[in-house]
């Protein structure tokens, strides 16, 4: 079971946090109060330099094995008694907690990859969902375990630290795009991937798998629609790219793709997020520790910095730092329509909130693909709609809903 074989990932990630990120600050404040102090104290303190790093050395390695040891030993623990939990339960098949899923969404979008290699049971593979079953569902199984499955697919792709439980309500406030969905005729199909990769990596997993979703299929499918919201619109605008260099054949079904919220153009957060780590790695030598801290997060984010769908920016070196270029967009597929949902913090369009912070994640500019200084292109341009819902709502709002039905009946 899907549970059991994570619990013994969390006390290996965080065992991994404590030493990789939390004893590496620690150790290199250390070392930059240490080396001030001695500067100032001249050459005759060295000698005794010499010897206090020797002991500091040793005890941060000791704490280190320390930590990885404590790690291992909870890992194992916390899997016997996850085993025991389940031989004891009356059934197997009841899903984690909503709380559960999310923590490991946060756990996956926010931590670097190479601090999550230390627990691969915490890593997420781009795979098709059902809520009412744990784990996850291979394309050829999933029209089995549907109500109902007909031509037009909508396929529903997450945004940062969230799972395929964003789309439906929270203690019966907001409405459920899949519901609505279903009673229009289509088949609505539920997406997880772990946020924290970055947008292209998964982009290429989310082609496949659409590829091999279609391919299964028992009927013949007559129209797809994409639906993602934040980064789940730039996951979907990196499949269609890579489907297209890879000539696949589900873009021949493809008529619209729905962004919500999406950060086209980045998201002002992960740009003060960067500012604010490249001002303390070189503002002084004791707060660059803390600059390295904040680098510490996910590809992930990193990429809503501008939008980011193309891996090529990032190893090239163009986009790295504080005050170097963007990365050049990839134009809109042109065999779609593209529908654009931009969100407002505040329900009064005229409000200075709204301008300022847009739905508080993402600015209306970066929503609508188009700013002062950038702006995507395409042969036709996309329709762009203003809906009055902060961020976190647009998955479960009610002007949402009326729109992709508009989409679904006009495809």
């Amino acid at each position: 079971m899907e549970s059991a074989h994570e619990a013994g990932g969390w006390p290996r990630l965080a065992a991994a946090v404590a030493d990789q990120v939390v004893v590496t600050v620690i150790q290199e404040l250390h070392r930059a109060v240490s080396d001030g102090t001695y500067r100032w104290l001249g050459p005759p303190a060295r000698p005794v330099q010499r010897s206090t790093d020797a002991i500091s050395g040793a005890t941060f390695r000791t704490v280190r094995a320390g930590l990885r040891r404590a790690g291992e030993l909870g890992a194992f623990l916390a899997g016997a008694r996850a085993v025991d939990e389940e031989l004891g339960a009356t059934t197997l098949s009841t899903p984690p907690s909503r709380a559960a899923t999310k923590a490991r969404a946060i756990a996956h979008g926010v931590v670097a990859q190479q601090v999550l290699e230390a627990a691969p049971e915490l890593d997420q593979e781009v795979t098709f969902r059902v809520v009412e079953r744990v784990g996850p569902v291979e394309p050829a199984r999933l029209p089995g375990l549907l109500p109902v499955t007909t031509s037009r697919l909508v396929v529903f792709v997450h945004g940062l630290v969230d799972t395929e439980q964003v789309w439906l309500p929270v203690d019966g406030r907001g409405v459920s795009l899949p519901a609505g969905v279903a009673r229009s005729g289509a088949t609505p199909v539920l997406v997880r991937y772990g946020t924290g990769r970055t947008i292209a990596r998964n982009g290429r997993d989310l082609d496949r798998r659409l590829g091999e979703l279609l391919a299964s299929w028992p009927v013949p499918v007559t129209s797809l629609t994409l639906v993602g919201h934040s980064m789940g619109g730039l996951l979907l605008r990196a499949a269609c790219v890579a489907a297209a260099d890879r000539g696949e054949q589900w873009l021949d079904r493809l008529d619209d793709i729905v962004y919500l919220g999406t950060p086209h153009l980045g998201s002002w957060l992960e740009k003060v997020a960067n500012v604010t780590s490249w001002t303390l790695r070189h503002a002084s030598s004791r707060s660059a520790p803390m600059g390295r801290f904040l680098d510490a997060r996910s590809q992930g984010i990193k990429d809503l910095r501008f939008g980011t769908t193309d891996e090529t920016a990032w190893a090239a070196g163009s986009i790295d730092g504080l005050l170097t270029g963007r990365p050049q967009d990839a134009p809109w597929l042109e065999r779609a329509r593209h529908h654009l949902v931009v969100g407002r913090l505040h329900p009064d369009p005229r409000h200075p909130l709204n301008s300022l912070l847009g739905d508080a994640l993402v600015r209306a500019d970066s929503a609508a693909a188009s700013g002062r200084f950038r702006r995507i292109e395409g042969v036709e341009p996309p329709s762009v709609t203003a809906v009055g819902a902060s961020h976190t709502r647009l998955p479960r709002d009610p002007e949402v809903a009326r729109v992709l039905t508009g989409v679904l009946a006009a495809a």
